[in-house]
């Protein structure tokens, strides 16, 4: 597992992590080496020198792709990874056991973030989602048309997605549409440059009916969120990217969130979808 993870993010000099959307990103200057889905495994608690597990505190029968530690743990009687919580006493001990429970997992690295005398462990595997690159739009000169408006019903689609469907990125004809205009509208924004636009549309589908709403955000070069207004032109490229999906028999998705970051010939754009 360390050799996989070193191969994929070696040399590496920023990490982000988005604990909402369970993600984390690692870069080398302005390129992208590695975008992972980032899972809890355990915390360090340094006064305590106690580590506890993710389902420390929980209730429930909640399945988890991290159930086969304990599984493993039960199978070969180690004590430290079966209970809630373990008194490692060090870091050091702490990094050891996580990178064991990691390893049993499945997992393609293990990360950890300190605060202070804690730290909180995650397990990387291959987010769920698609890479694309784009070459630099041109940057227009003249003001970009706000949309009308951020949300519109979409019709029923020509084709019933199959009931067991799960949503799948757009192909990447669809997609590249949508990144050119959204770093259109962040170029024009921030004429100063941005460090990375996340882009989310969310579908709230009923029935036959549903409804798209956008939102544009980026973060300017001292690293500040801006919300942005999207243009009328992304607007209809985002509703012909989700209109098309759905013609063609796509799963209805409920949230894709495009993330762009710049780089020296254009952007790199990461896909994910729920």
């Amino acid at each position: 597992m360390r050799a996989r993870f070193g191969a994929r993010v070696g040399g590496y000099d920023a990490v982000q992590h988005s604990p909402t959307e369970r993600l984390v990103t690692f870069g080398l200057g302005s390129r992208t080496l590695w975008t992972a889905r980032a899972e809890p495994l355990a915390r360090f608690m340094g006064d305590m020198g106690l580590l506890r597990w993710w389902w420390h505190g929980t209730l429930g029968s909640a399945r988890s792709r991290l159930d086969q530690i304990v599984a493993e743990g039960q199978r070969y009687e180690v004590e430290e990874l079966t209970r809630d919580s373990v008194q490692t006493e060090s870091i050091e001990a702490s990094d050891t056991l996580c990178a064991l429970a990691a390893h049993l997992a499945g997992a393609d690295g293990l990360l950890r973030l300190d605060d202070g005398e804690d730290s909180s462990f995650f397990v990387l595997y291959d987010a769920t989602g698609s890479h694309i690159t784009i070459p630099a739009p041109p940057i227009s000169a003249a003001s970009l048309t706000p949309a009308a408006h951020l949300s519109r019903s979409l019709p029923p689609p020509e084709v019933a997605p199959a009931a067991s469907s799960a949503p799948a990125e757009p192909p990447r004809e669809l997609v590249s549409p949508v990144a050119v205009e959204t770093m259109s509208v962040v170029q024009a924004s921030l004429p100063g440059g941005f460090r990375q636009a996340l882009l989310t549309v969310m579908i709230d589908a009923r029935g036959e009916k549903a409804r798209l709403f956008v939102h544009l955000t980026a973060a300017d070069p001292s690293g500040d969120l801006q919300s942005l207004d999207p243009s009328q032109s992304l607007f209809d490229a985002v509703v012909a990217m989700v209109s098309e999906q759905r013609r063609r028999g796509g799963a209805d998705l409920h949230k894709l969130v495009l993330r762009v970051r710049p780089t020296d010939r254009g952007a790199s754009v990461d896909v994910t979808v729920t």
